[in-house]
C-alpha cells in the first residue's frame, strides 16, 4: 500500500537563501549598533570638551569622528591641545588616532603627530617633534591595568618665534611601561642615544647616554590622589631597583639595584649594589664633567681596583645607606639629599 503523504524533497536552494537572508540582517544590526555607539563616542567626547572648558581648561580635539568600522571602534583629531590658563600650562599636538577592537574595548592603541609644543611654569616654551609616538593602555578601575608609550626619533627644541632652534635634546628611541597590580605598581622605562645639548648641564660637554630602569613600588597605590610635582611624592614608599643602568657610547657605565624606603621626612633607605663597567672610561667621562674633581674621581677609581668583581669582571660594590648616610662596610662615604 502507498502512503498518502509524500517526502517533502530537500530544497537547498530556500535553506540557502534563508542563511543569507540572516547574514544580512545580523550584519544590518551590527552595522546599525556599531554606528550607534560611534555616535555615542562622538557626543561624550564633544560632552567631555564642553565640561573641561566650563571649568576653566581649554581642550580641543578638531573634527572628532568616530572610525574603525567594522572591526574597530576609535576616535579621530586633526589636532588636539589643552591650555589650563590657571596653571599657565599649554600643550599642542597633530593629528590624533585611537582604535580598540570591538571585542577588548578597554584595549586602547593610539598614535599622535608631531609637532608639538609645550610650555609649563619653571621651563623655557618647548617645541618637539618625531618619526613616531604611540601608546597602548588597558583600562580599568581605579588606574589603568597597562600602560606603554613608545617614541622614534624625538628632537626637542627651544622655542624660537623667529624659526628653527637648535635641538635641546634628541632622542633615538624611548620607551616607557607601566602594569598596577593593587597595591603594587611596576615601571619600566628604557632609552637609547640621548644627546642633550652640550653646555646645558654644568656648562660642560656631556655624552650620548644609552639607559633602563626597571623598579617596583611595594604600595604604588597610594600615589594615586597625591597633589606633589616633585619627589617628595615618594615620601612613605618602599620598593625595589631590579636595575637602573646609564651607558655611555664605548658600553662603559653604571648600573644600581636593591632595595629601597623612603621615610616621611624624605630620607633614603636601603641595600644597594653598585656595578661599573670600564671604571677608566667612566672616570674620565666624570673628569670630563666635573673638572674641579678630578682628585676625588681618581682615589675612588684607584679604590675600585680592590673590590669584588662579578662574572663579567667589572668591579660591584655593596653600599648601605641608613636615613640618607652611605656607608660601605663601616666606612662613611657621604650622605643622601632628602627627598
Amino acid at each position: 500500500m502507498t502512503s498518502s503523504t509524500a517526502d517533502k524533497p530537500y530544497n537547498a536552494g530556500r535553506r540557502i537563501r534563508f542563511l543569507a537572508a540572516g547574514i544580512v540582517l545580523v550584519g544590518l544590526l551590527y552595522t546599525g549598533g556599531w554606528y550607534y555607539v560611534a555616535n555615542m563616542l562622538e557626543t561624550r567626547v564633544a560632552a567631555n570638551i564642553a565640561g573641561l572648558q566650563a571649568k576653566g581648561i581649554n581642550a580641543a580635539c578638531d573634527n572628532a569622528a568616530a572610525s574603525g568600522y567594522p572591526f574597530r571602534l576609535g576616535l579621530n583629531c586633526s589636532k588636539v591641545s589643552w591650555v589650563d590658563q590657571a596653571k599657565n600650562v599649554s600643550v599642542s599636538a597633530g593629528a590624533f588616532r585611537s582604535a580598540a577592537q570591538v571585542y577588548a574595548p578597554f584595549h586602547i592603541v593610539s598614535e599622535i603627530d608631531g609637532p608639538a609644543a609645550v610650555s609649563a611654569p619653571g621651563m623655557p616654551p618647548l617645541d618637539l617633534n618625531w618619526d613616531n609616538l604611540k601608546s597602548s593602555v588597558r583600562l580599568d578601575k581605579p588606574i589603568p591595568q597597562r600602560l606603554s608609550v613608545q617614541g622614534r626619533n624625538i628632537v626637542v627644541t627651544q622655542h624660537n618665534p623667529s624659526g628653527a632652534g637648535t635641538p635641546f635634546a634628541t632622542l633615538k628611541d624611548g620607551q616607557l611601561h607601566f602594569r598596577a597590580m593593587e597595591p603594587v605598581m611596576d615601571i619600566a622605562l628604557s632609552f637609547s642615544s640621548l644627546k642633550v645639548a652640550d653646555n646645558t648641564v654644568y656648562d660642560k660637554p656631556l655624552p650620548e647616554l644609552t639607559g633602563a630602569a626597571d623598579i617596583q613600588m611595594a604600595n604604588g597605590f597610594a600615589l594615586i590622589g597625591k597633589t606633589e610635582r616633585d619627589l617628595s611624592i615618594l615620601r612613605g614608599q618602599s620598593g625595589l631597583l631590579r636595575n637602573v643602568d646609564l651607558a655611555l657610547p664605548d658600553g662603559s657605565g653604571i648600573a644600581l639595584s636593591g632595595p629601597f624606603s623612603v621615610a616621611d621626612d624624605g630620607r633614603i633607605s636601603g641595600d644597594f649594589k653598585i656595578t661599573l663597567r670600564n671604571p677608566e672610561s667612566v672616570a674620565n667621562t666624570a673628569k670630563t664633567i666635573f673638572p674641579g674633581q678630578d682628585k676625588i674621581i681618581s682615589s675612588v677609581l684607584q679604590a675600585m681596583a680592590f673590590v669584588p668583581k662579578d662574572a663579567n669582571g667589572a668591579p660591584t660594590l655593596p653600599v648601605s645607606v641608613k636615613n640618607g648616610k652611605m656607608s660601605v662596610g663601616f666606612i662613611s662615604i657621604g650622605r643622601l639629599p632628602s627627598l
